[in-house]
């Protein structure tokens, strides 16, 4: 019999939902558990917790992280990225705006075997003010944001 775990796509959302956009990611999978999925998609809100779940993501076919992301783009834009890509060029300037993030998993994974493919999906926050909601700019940017995490989703449930 397969071993059903590493066919599962994980979309694993990162943030801190007391920040505003910080927490983009989890209300990302928030709303992306509201639409249908394929069987083989698992979504977890890690929030700030990443390291907790740091098995499971190891034992996926694929893994999508979303997190907010500072590139100097405008709020609201989105980021695609290799997980290795960004291993390669990793300067010591962090991506994410927590101190475990995406890069920082994907090291942690690779010390003991090859983490498997992993897509970041970076957001530029608008704000990071304390509140339990997102800015204005990024909940009218969650419909592009849930389009183009689909469009992920249904790439790699069909290769």
């Amino acid at each position: 019999m397969p071993d059903q775990e590493k066919e599962k796509i994980i979309v694993c959302g990162i943030g801190n939902t007391l920040l505003q956009d910080e927490g983009v990611g989890v209300h990302v999978v928030r709303e992306l558990r509201k639409l249908p999925l394929p069987a083989s998609v698992e979504v977890i809100e890690a929030g700030t917790m990443l390291l907790d779940f740091i098995f499971q993501l190891r034992e996926a076919r694929q893994v999508i992280l979303i997190d907010a992301m500072r590139a100097d783009g405008p709020p609201g834009s989105i980021y695609h990225a290799d997980a290795k890509e960004l291993l390669r060029s990793q300067t010591d300037q962090p991506l994410s705006l927590h101190q475990v993030g995406p890069v920082q998993i994907l090291k942690i994974m690779a010390l003991e075997q090859d983490p498997p493919p992993c897509l970041v999906i970076g957001i530029e926050p608008a704000s990071l003010d304390w509140g339990l909601e997102l800015s204005e700019t990024l909940q009218e940017k969650m419909p592009e944001i849930l389009r183009v995490l689909q469009e992920q989703i249904r790439q790699l449930s069909s290769s």
